[in-house]
């Protein structure tokens, strides 16, 4: 039996969670004017329910403190508007979280792709 077939994401969701992964870790806004078009190509490129998966993702990111600080609403919406605002209803719908710092190793800063693969 192919993996695909038993695996819950499409390929396409995860190039899109890839790319969009990427342009939310971006330095800088040349380096994030870059990577947007092909986060926006990928999401684009989703399905209904895909598209609902990722917001659903982007929401518990945006759980984050450091995230919240850089903006990542704001830059949803320029990046993609149909997202922002599936990420903002999937955000409504989480359960509420204590609070909880995040472990690093000792001056390195977390990162989505490198979670990813």
């Amino acid at each position: 039996m192919p993996i695909d077939s038993i695996a819950p994401w499409t390929h396409a969701y995860l190039r899109a969670q890839r790319a969009l992964s990427a342009w939310i870790e971006a330095d800088g806004r040349a380096a994030a004017r870059r990577l947007a078009f092909a986060a926006r190509s990928a999401v684009m490129a989703l399905a209904a329910r895909e598209r609902a998966q990722l917001a659903r993702w982007v929401a518990w990111l945006l759980r984050s403190r450091a995230l919240v600080a850089r903006g990542l609403e704001q830059r949803l919406l320029r990046l993609d508007t149909r997202l922002a605002r599936a990420v903002a209803n999937a955000a409504a719908h989480l359960p509420a979280l204590p609070a909880v710092p995040m472990q690093t190793a000792r001056g390195a800063r977390p990162t989505l792709v490198s979670h990813l693969g």
